[in-house]
Order: structure tokens, then C-alpha cells, then sequence
């Protein structure tokens, strides 16, 4: 077997097995496949089912889920359970689940999404457990649940049984009572742009957006008395969503001090929270003395917070004093029960403010520059000059016979020069990223692929060059092994770094038009496209042999080919320069 089918078939074995037991509920590692790591699956019918309080309920209602035995069974038992809801439609998962911290039978788990799946906390023996699923917002479609049920640990177990299916509408009905609609009607939110930058300083995004009253999140801050401030957080949400502001003494995140502003359940509130030094969050079970929540409300998709914060206090046994200058720090994203999940959209102010006297008005403005540096560079490296480079070792060695510079093939000299350019503007892209991420970025792989994929591309295309210094002789034994070697490596460089290129397309900081998709994919089609042509002519040549062998000059079709690479260098370049155009203008 070779070593890639080796490699298959131990990527196969892996994929097949189960995750480990866990005796107090799933990980997140069974959410796809839904299977326990221990047992066998049943070919019997499943002796459980899955319930619910009602057929049909609206978008903004709430399902109890019930896992029982039938009513006729007296004995059978299930320790351990997974369950989920899935759009009938889609088959995504879909809605959250809600279990108080005191239920000491089961828990929810996110898979992929927060409280989106629900699991037994430990493994008893059970005939019946109950769970309340909010579907989400404005939702209109048909949902069923699928459950995996497990008798023991070295025993049977049941995977995705699937349940009755729900009917969801998308929201209630108009009500009748004008007087009842009214009542329950929320209170207009305060207009907190009034003031800014004359009785209290606003930070805000996007630019400009308080002279038109547009923002999509603001913070506002003024000396209350000697010992406190007044902070209004205010931003656009939908459904279980937070904005919160954080103090920093760096512009970084960690070791902040942050209020969030959370509206979960439909319930606006403030807390308290601390980042630690690797980008975590955590609640404060308690506000700190001096705090106090003033007013929260939710009203047409925006949530405000008003609080009282004490300027010299002691968070998660660090000092902070808001006397002193402080980045401020502002993120929007998914809210839980008891956390916020990471954040959707963050900004930080370009300078630090003191909180304490400045009443001016600001916008988040984080230089774009060495994103967009990092960007064009690996643009200019991959798109362009490797992308051409690969062309003049595979199939012009024949071309420009008898022509040297510096005792060196001319193909041999356009292929190492465009290379080496590849080679530093890769390496020199690599450390600008670091530089302005202040390191590795706190995302998963699953979540954004981008990071490691880059970071795989860099050390394959840092160790091409050392492998050509390495290289034995042209008549050297081994060297086909070299060749191969060489080939192998600088190919898949190139793949995964256009990979990683389109990757960044679908990244927030980016910020690229959708448009890129197009200019990207065209580069892709004209690079085959050349690769087809030329392969064409090679194979079309080796028929037409020249009489004269050891004369010095180019092999029958070289004309064809210069002319095929210079058109090539021509749209890669035009497209290559489009991209780089959107990075600019980003």
C-alpha cells in the first residue's frame, strides 16, 4: 500500500470511531455523527420516543420536549441521550434549548451554536426527561427532532430517532385589545445622542453616524460624582444578542474590564464581566460594589443600558482606575444563559480616553494598514509571481536556447526570480499579520480555517528554497527524488494558498466584495486554461523532432508558448491588480 493510502485508510479508521464515553453527557465532538464512543447501535426499534406538548406553536413560544418510554413499557430505561432540532427543510440545526442550572438530569450543548443541542448531565437511569426549545426568531417552517437514546455504557443505543414534526409560524397574530397591545407596549428608548460632545463624550460606529443619529453601537460616559461615571451602551441586536464595552490599558483584548448590555430571553439586563489574558470571558457572579443598573431596555431591534460604574475599583483581583486614559473596547454577538458567546463585530478606540473629563466625540477607527499590506503581498506572491514562476520549470526549458544571464537558463532565471519574489512577500505578508493580530487569533479552525491553513502554506513555501540549494546534479542518480520532492511541495503551497485566499473573502476583516469570488474564480480558469494549452503544444511537439539536435536554438512551438505566458502574465496581472484594488478600497 502507498503512503497515501496508508494515510486513507488511517483518516477512515479515525472517522469511524466513536468519540470517548462520557458519563456526564456528549461533547461537542459527536454533534455531527450523534453516536456515543461506546456500545453498539440496535437494529431493534427503539423502545424511546420523543414528545411535545403541542403540534403547532408560533416563532415566539416555547416547546416543552419531553424523552420518555411508552406509556405501556413499565421497565426500560435510558441512561445517557443527545438530542436536537433540525429544519425539515434544510436539515440544519436550529433553535436552543433551556434548562435551568439546577436540573441535575440533563444539561444543554453547543453545537456549533450556542444551547442549540441538549445531553444528560449524569448517567442514571431514566424513563422520562423534560426540556423546554425555543425555536428562532421569525422562524416559519417545519422542525422534527432526533434523538439518540443509550441504554448503558457496554450496551445497546439508538441513534437520530426521529420524532413527530412541529409546525412553527412565524410570529402571533395581530392582537384584537388595542388597550392590551398598548399596555404592553415598550417605552421609547431615551435619546442618548443629546449632549454628545458638550455635557458627555460619545465613541461610536460607524464614522459620522452621530450627526445623523445612525450608529450602530455607541457608548457615552460623564463624571457622575467623584467616585462614579454614567456609561450608556447602546446597539443594534437581534433576538439573544449583547453589546458590550470593555476598559483596557493596551487597545488589546485581555485583562479588561467589561459591562455587557445582554438581552436574553427577551429580557434586558446589565452585567459585569472580566477578559482574561487568552481571550475568555467571564460573568462576575456578583456586581462590583458602586455598580448599578439605571434602566435596560430592548425596543426595535436596539438594546440600552444605563449604569452607574465606580471609577476606582478591584476586577478579578486587578486595579483599574478610570481616572487614568482607557481604550475602550465595544463587541456585539451571541448571548446564554449565564456568558456571552465571542464576539460577531468589535471595535476599539483608536486612542485611549479618560472617562473622567473628556467630553468629545470619537469613532472607532482601527488602522486597515498592514491587513491591507498582508493582503496585496500575498496577492502579488501567489496570484501573480508563483502562479507564472510554476509555468517556466514544467514547460519552458526549451525555450530561449543558448540564451543565459549570469551562465543561468533564462527560464531558469524568470522561474527562480519570480519565486524568490513569492518566497519574501510570503514570508514578509506572514510576520505583518502576527504583528498586527499581536499573535495567533483566538478562533477555532472550524470557525475560521484561514490562520492554519496560512500558517501551512508560509513554512512550505519558507523550505522550497533551502531544498534547491539542496539539490544534486542533473545527471545525479537521485535526482528524479528531488524532483518530485521539489514539484510536490511548491504545488501544494500554491493550491493552499489560493485556498486561503478565497478563504479570506468570507472574512469580516477583510471586508471584500463579493465580486472577489468572481475575479478569483476567473484566475483559476485562466491558470488551467494555460496549463491545457501548453500541455497541449508539448504533447503536439513531441512528434516533431529537430534534425539538427545540438543546435543551439528553441524547441518547434516556443513562439506559441512565449506568446501563450505573456498573455497569461497579462490577465493575472490585471486580475491580480482588481484584487488588490478591492483590499484598498476595503
Amino acid at each position: 500500500m502507498s503512503w497515501h493510502g496508508f494515510l486513507l485508510a488511517v483518516m477512515f479508521c479515525l472517522s469511524q470511531s466513536g468519540v470517548a464515553a462520557s458519563p456526564d453527557g456528549a461533547p461537542t465532538s459527536a454533534c455531527n455523527s450523534m453516536k456515543p464512543g461506546h456500545g453498539r447501535q440496535s437494529n431493534a426499534a427503539c423502545p424511546f420516543q420523543t414528545i411535545f406538548d403541542k403540534t403547532e406553536m408560533f416563532s415566539n413560544g416555547t416547546l416543552k420536549v419531553t424523552l420518555q418510554r411508552p406509556p405501556t413499557s413499565i421497565s426500560d430505561t435510558f441512561k445517557g441521550f443527545l438530542v436536537m432540532a433540525f429544519n425539515k427543510a434544510t436539515n440544519a440545526v436550529i433553535g436552543t434549548f433551556f434548562i435551568p442550572s439546577a436540573d441535575q438530569n440533563s444539561k444543554t450543548l453547543n453545537c456549533g451554536q450556542y444551547d442549540n443541542a441538549a445531553t444528560h448531565k449524569i448517567n442514571s437511569a431514566k424513563s422520562s426527561i423534560s426540556m423546554d426549545w425555543i425555536p428562532p426568531q421569525g422562524f416559519d417552517g417545519d422542525v422534527e427532532f432526533k434523538t439518540t437514546f443509550i441504554l448503558d455504557k457496554n450496551i445497546d443505543y439508538w441513534v437520530k430517532e426521529s420524532s413527530g414534526t412541529i409546525r412553527i409560524i412565524a410570529s402571533e397574530p395581530i392582537p384584537t385589545n388595542p388597550t392590551t397591545d398598548s399596555a404592553n407596549t415598550q417605552p421609547p428608548l431615551p435619546d442618548l445622542y443629546v449632549g454628545c460632545g458638550e455635557t458627555k463624550g460619545c465613541i461610536a460606529t460607524p464614522d459620522e453616524c452621530i450627526a445623523t443619529k445612525s450608529c450602530s453601537m455607541l457608548t457615552t460616559y460623564r463624571k457622575f460624582d467623584n467616585d462614579h461615571l454614567e456609561l450608556e451602551i447602546y446597539g443594534e441586536i437581534t433576538g439573544d444578542q449583547y453589546v458590550a464595552v470593555g476598559f483596557s490599558t493596551d487597545s488589546k483584548m485581555g485583562s479588561d474590564s467589561v459591562v455587557q448590555c445582554v438581552q436574553y430571553r427577551s429580557a434586558p439586563k446589565t452585567y459585569q464581566s472580566y477578559n482574561t489574558q487568552d481571550h475568555d470571558n467571564k460573568r462576575l457572579t456578583s456586581n462590583l460594589q458602586g455598580f448599578q443598573e439605571t434602566s435596560s431596555s430592548f425596543v426595535d431591534g436596539y438594546i440600552y443600558c444605563s449604569v452607574i460604574h465606580p471609577v476606582v475599583f478591584k476586577n478579578s483581583n486587578q486595579d483599574f482606575d478610570l481616572n487614568q486614559p482607557h481604550y475602550i473596547l465595544m463587541a456585539t454577538g451571541t448571548a446564554g444563559q449565564d456568558k456571552i458567546e465571542r464576539h460577531s463585530k468589535d471595535e476599539k478606540s483608536s486612542a485611549s480616553i479618560n472617562l473622567t473629563s473628556d467630553t468629545g466625540i470619537s469613532y472607532y477607527k482601527e488602522s486597515r494598514v498592514l491587513k491591507q499590506l498582508h493582503g496585496s503581498f500575498m496577492v502579488i506572491a501567489w496570484l501573480m509571481a508563483a502562479s507564472t514562476g510554476l509555468l517556466m520549470p514544467r514547460y519552458m526549458k526549451k525555450t530561449w536556447v543558448g540564451k543565459q544571464f549570469m551562465k543561468k537558463d533564462l527560464w531558469f532565471v524568470y522561474h527562480r526570480g519570480l519565486m524568490v519574489l513569492a518566497w519574501t512577500l510570503t514570508v514578509i505578508g506572514f510576520i505583518i499579520i502576527f504583528v498586527d493580530v499581536d499573535g495567533w487569533v483566538s478562533e477555532s479552525v472550524s470557525e475560521n480555517p484561514h490562520p492554519l491553513i496560512g500558517c501551512i502554506t508560509t513554512v512550505l513555501a519558507f523550505i522550497q528554497p533551502f531544498m534547491a540549494l539542496m539539490r544534486p546534479m542533473p545527471n545525479a542518480p537521485n535526482r528524479y527524488i528531488f524532483n518530485w520532492a521539489h514539484m510536490l511541495v511548491g504545488y501544494s503551497a500554491h493550491i493552499l494558498a489560493i485556498t486561503c485566499i478565497f478563504l479570506a473573502v468570507e472574512m469580516e476583516e477583510a471586508e471584500l466584495p463579493y465580486e472577489t469570488y468572481w475575479i478569483l474564480t476567473a484566475h483559476i480558469c485562466c491558470y488551467v486554461g494555460a496549463h491545457l494549452l501548453l500541455t497541449f503544444l508539448a504533447r503536439r511537439n513531441t512528434t516533431v523532432r529537430d534534425v539538427l539536435k545540438d543546435a543551439p536554438r528553441d524547441e518547434t512551438g516556443s513562439l506559441g508558448r512565449k506568446i501563450i505566458v505573456i498573455c497569461y502574465i497579462c490577465i493575472v496581472v490585471g486580475l491580480g491588480s482588481t484584487v488588490i484594488a478591492f483590499i484598498a478600497g476595503a
